[in-house]
């Protein structure tokens, strides 16, 4: 039981313990293996060196007795007593018989391995022999003369002559040795010798080799130059076996294209697998071959393959006795490691659940570093919020701070702007922020507007250093430091913003214009700069959506003295309106236009109410009266003209409201709905929600419009009745308030206007499907999941 329990609680020491032992028995088992294979290898070398050797002996024996049947035969050609039988013209049998006993004598004592001596006498056309009947006539030997083959000199040709006996063909195994003269290639010789050796001197020596290891299936051949076996009847094998030999050999040196005249190879035959070496002798133009059994040779190692064994198991008792001791030290930091945490937590590492030591270590390390992150988060917000503390000051108040505390704040604030530079605000203001609020959440906006200051930081600091703020409104700032030398500032900061408005459209499908300060050589003037950059944005108005400001170019707007266009353009338009002429109202309007962004701000915007004071005039002193549609139109657009934000959508939505009137013919019924009305009462509605009074007799009777007629242009709009809208404008922003605040549902009733407590209970419900706690409770839910994946991203 305290094994277990010691073995439970040190698991990762036995892994160790494991892994040492497996790896070193891992090494030496590859080790073995390999000297075993490489020892397999080495005698298989070494046997066919041994191989080679025997036939070099063989060979070496037969090149000796070659040598001495060659002069031997060189010496009888030359012989007088054969001379004379072979050139002789006329034949005498006494003589010959006696010349052949002389030569016959001479031969008997000293080469026993002589066989028969052959002479021929070509003007007799005679075969004269010695070791056989004297008249005996060879066959093969004739047909060879009488042949154009050329008969190799001096080199032995293994054949089988037929000795006469007794009216019969005895059939003799002899290699023949030619010695012959012609005057040319092509003319038979002249007379010849041939001495007919019996094979016993070159296989007798290969017979005791093959009678040595015959039980174990060692044996020596030879191959003539046709490829034929000469001994094959002394070793008594399978002719099936002898072919594949022959065949093996031949297939190996046709594969090897080798000139070597010695080799060795492997080969199987019948599941079994021989090492087969050949020699060539080419004193005699034959081959040697020695065929072995492999299991043979791998027989003599193995002796060698048991000690390998052996000592395997020697070096795997040494690994666990060595591995424990190490791994013991290996252990031992790690587990003083884990002793030490586990005694300072709640729960201890015996307590644990699965998982080793590695585990806890890692469980413990990443519940750790989950509370730096939190702590660090909690830092870097700190952090934060001062530095957006302090900008924030600088930009709104008129600090008045020495440099050394200027520094200071800087420092401990990591505030990157130097203090010994020129400076320049740069404000970032949402287009149609009345449409932003609505599209996104406050979460969005938020985002939204931090990714706008991200990346135009980015976009500026490739040429400027700059600090970026929120200021939790229609707009964000960029304050830049720009060195002294710097020059065209403007134009250099236009083209990064350009860059900027760009990733900001394709990625949010929003717009900003963009209004750029003077520089300035002070901090403290940072607040006048942004108050300036801030009052250039109102001239959006004129520059339309996606602007980008400066000081120099607006400043010929502030000095232009003139307030307000010019009065023939006035009548002119009056006279299109009278004639209904819509081609000659859009041109004068565009004239007007034009002269009114020449002007400033101010005497821009209030000739933009001169003008539609004129065409509201106009049309009801015209004599023959407008629609009734166009009517309510002027009349709510002035409500709305605040709200316009550009000169551009004011010139378009009174062309607009003049081309759906002005085109529809006298007494054609008015089918085009009021979109300016409709719109003027959502915006005011979104506005207002928190009003206790809201209804749509008090829109009507703020807009002078019947609610009669006020409610049937709305829902004929928004397919939803006035209060149904107000509503829903209100159920929706009590929502967001249980989604983003900690506060309590009767503050959220009185926020957002409505009187009876109960019976907000009972709208929201019916709206939503739950109470508002219910729906805060799993508002709080979903951020608690959002913020634990936050985390562990």
């Amino acid at each position: 039981m305290k094994l277990n329990t010691s073995f439970a609680s040190k698991s990762f020491l036995l892994k160790i313990v494991m892994w040492i032992s497996a790896s070193v028995l891992l090494i030496v088992g590859i080790l073995s293996v390999i000297i075993y294979w490489n020892a397999q290898s080495l005698m298989i070398s070494k046997e066919s060196d041994n191989s080679k050797k025997i036939l070099l002996q063989v060979k070496y024996n037969t090149n000796l007795m070659n040598e001495t049947i060659s002069r031997l035969t060189q010496s009888l050609y030359i012989n007088n007593d054969i001379t004379s039988i072979m050139y002789a013209e006329q034949e005498n049998m006494v003589d010959v018989i006696t010349r052949i006993n002389n030569v016959v004598n001479s031969l008997n004592s000293s080469y026993p391995y002589i066989h028969s001596i052959s002479v021929y006498n070509r003007n007799l056309n005679q075969f004269y022999n010695a070791g056989s009947p004297i008249f005996f006539d060879d066959p093969q030997v004739l047909a060879l003369f009488k042949s154009d083959q050329i008969l190799p000199k001096l080199k032995p040709i293994f054949r089988d002559i037929h000795k006469v006996v007794n009216g019969g063909n005895k059939s003799e195994r002899v290699l023949s040795y030619f010695m012959y003269e012609t005057a040319t290639k092509i003319e038979n010789p002249n007379g010849a010798v041939v001495i007919n050796v019996k094979p016993e001197w070159l296989l007798g020596n290969i017979k005791q080799i093959n009678m040595v290891d015959r039980q174990k299936g060692n044996n020596i051949y030879i191959l003539d130059s046709n490829g034929n076996y000469i001994n094959e009847d002394d070793n008594q094998e399978d002719p099936a076996k002898l072919t594949w030999l022959k065949d093996e050999v031949k297939r190996h040196t046709q594969e090897t294209l080798s000139a070597e005249s010695e080799s060795s190879f492997k080969s199987k035959y019948m599941d079994t697998q021989y090492l087969v070496t050949y020699l060539y002798i080419d004193s005699i133009n034959m081959t040697l071959l020695k065929i072995q059994p492999t299991l043979e040779v791998y027989g003599y190692i193995q002796g060698f393959k048991t000690s390998i064994i052996f000592i395997t198991l020697i070096f795997l008792v040494m690994a666990i006795v060595i591995s424990v001791s190490i791994s013991r030290k290996i252990y031992s930091p790690i587990g003083n490691l884990v002793q030490t945490i586990s005694s300072n937590r709640l729960h201890p590492f015996q307590q644990r659940g699965k998982g080793d030591e590695i585990s806890y270590l890692d469980y413990v390390y990443k519940q750790s570093m989950e509370k730096l992150k939190l702590y660090d988060k909690q830092l870097y917000q700190y952090g934060d919020v001062m530095k957006h503390y302090w900008l924030n000051r600088i930009l709104t108040e008129n600090l008045k701070l020495d440099t050394a505390e200027l520094a200071s704040i800087f420092q401990e604030m990591k505030i990157a702007l130097p203090l010994d530079t020129s400076y320049a605000v740069l404000l970032l203001k949402i287009d149609n922020y009345k449409d932003f609020q609505q599209r996104f959440s406050s979460k969005d906006k938020e985002t939204i507007r931090y990714a706008m200051i991200n990346i135009a930081s980015e976009c500026i600091s490739r040429t400027y250093i700059n600090e970026g703020l929120d200021l939790k409104d229609d707009h964000v700032v960029l304050i830049l430091s720009i060195p002294q030398a710097a020059e065209h500032v403007e134009s250099t900061v236009t083209s990064l913003i350009q860059e900027a408005q760009q990733y900001v459209g394709q990625f949010y499908k929003i717009t900003f214009t963009a209004s750029i300060s003077p520089l300035s050589t002070t901090i403290e003037s940072l607040h006048n700069l942004y108050n300036k950059s801030l009052d250039q944005t109102v001239y959006r108005f004129h520059y339309g959506h996606h602007a980008i400001l400066d000081a120099t170019v607006l400043l010929l707007h502030e000095n232009n003295a003139k307030t307000g266009y010019a009065k023939k353009l006035e009548e002119n338009l009056q006279d299109a309106l009278r004639k209904r002429d819509l081609t000659a109202i859009d041109d004068t309007m565009k004239l007007i236009f034009h002269e009114i962004r020449q002007l400033n701000y101010y005497n821009a915007l209030a000739s933009t109410f001169r003008l539609l004071e004129t065409v509201k005039k106009t049309l009801e002193s015209s004599s023959e009266p407008a629609m009734p549609s166009l009517m309510i139109d002027l009349s709510s657009f002035s409500l709305q003209l605040m709200e316009k934000e550009t000169l551009d959508s004011i010139y378009e939505t009174i062309m607009d409201a003049l081309k759906d009137s002005l085109q529809t013919m006298p007494g054609e019924p008015a089918k085009k709905l009021n979109h300016y009305v409709v719109d003027t009462v959502s915006d005011y509605i979104e506005t207002h929600y928190h009003d206790p009074s809201l209804c749509l007799a008090s829109i009507a009777t703020m807009m002078k419009i019947s609610q009669r007629r006020l409610g049937n242009l709305f829902k004929e709009a928004k397919q939803v009745s006035v209060s149904d809208y107000i509503n829903e404008t209100r159920l929706a922003k009590a929502a967001q308030l249980l989604s983003e605040n900690n506060i309590s549902v009767r503050e959220i009733v009185e926020k957002i206007g409505v009187i009876n407590e109960t019976y907000f209970f009972s709208l929201f419900k019916k709206h939503f499907g739950v109470t508002p706690k219910e729906y805060a409770l799993k508002s709080n839910v979903k951020q608690l999941i959002h913020s634990k994946n936050d985390l562990e991203f």
